[in-house]
C-alpha cells in the first residue's frame, strides 16, 4: 500500500464518499463478469438507505490519501453461527488504484483486526469478479450462492473461507 494513504475508521462523514467510491469501483472493475443489469441492481443496493447503517456497523477501515479522498474500503463483521469466524466485507478500491496491492492491505488489515477482536477464521462472500482476488489470498471456495437485490437481479456470489 503507498506510504502515503492513512487508514482509519470509517465516520459518519465519510458515507457519501464511501459509497461512491464503492459503486465507482464496482462499475468499473466487475464488467468483466456481471451483467451491466446486475451492476446497477449492486449499484443500487450501496445507494440503498439501510446501506449506511451496514457501513457503519461493519468495522470498517478506509484507506485516505493525503487531499482527504477515500481510495478504499474494507471491514468485518462477527458471524452469528460461529463465534471463531470473522466476516469480511465492503472490500472495494478505486479504480485508479486497482492492481497496486491496495485490495491485500485493505484485506490484511481487516483480518489484523479480527485476530485482535478473538476471531482466527475468516469468510467472505465474495462477488464473483473478486474470486481470483481472495483466492490468492488464501481463501478457498466453499459453495457459489446468489445473491438477490432489490430490483429481482440475483448476483453471483461465491462464500469463499480461510482459516
Amino acid at each position: 500500500m503507498s506510504a502515503d494513504l492513512v487508514l482509519r475508521p470509517i465516520r459518519e462523514a465519510d458515507l457519501d464518499a464511501v459509497r461512491k467510491l464503492q459503486a465507482e469501483s464496482f462499475a468499473a472493475l466487475a464488467g468483466d463478469i456481471h451483467s451491466p443489469a446486475q451492476i446497477a441492481a449492486h449499484v443500487d443496493l450501496i445507494m440503498a438507505p439501510d446501506y449506511a447503517g451496514e457501513l457503519l456497523s461493519n468495522n470498517l477501515l478506509v484507506a485516505e490519501a493525503p487531499d482527504g479522498v477515500v481510495v478504499a474500503t474494507a471491514g468485518w463483521c462477527r458471524v452469528p453461527d460461529d463465534d471463531t469466524v470473522a466476516r469480511l466485507r465492503k472490500v472495494f478500491v478505486a479504480p485508479d488504484r486497482a492492481g497496486q496491492g491496495l485490495g491485500r492491505r485493505m484485506v490484511e488489515a481487516a483480518e489484523e483486526a479480527a485476530r485482535a477482536a478473538g476471531f482466527t477464521r475468516f469468510r467472505v462472500r465474495a462477488n464473483a469478479n473478486a474470486e481470483a482476488f481472495y483466492a490468492r489470498l488464501g481463501y478457498s471456495p466453499v459453495r457459489q450462492e446468489e445473491m438477490p437485490t432489490a430490483a429481482g437481479v440475483a448476483l453471483p456470489t461465491v462464500i469463499m473461507a480461510k482459516g
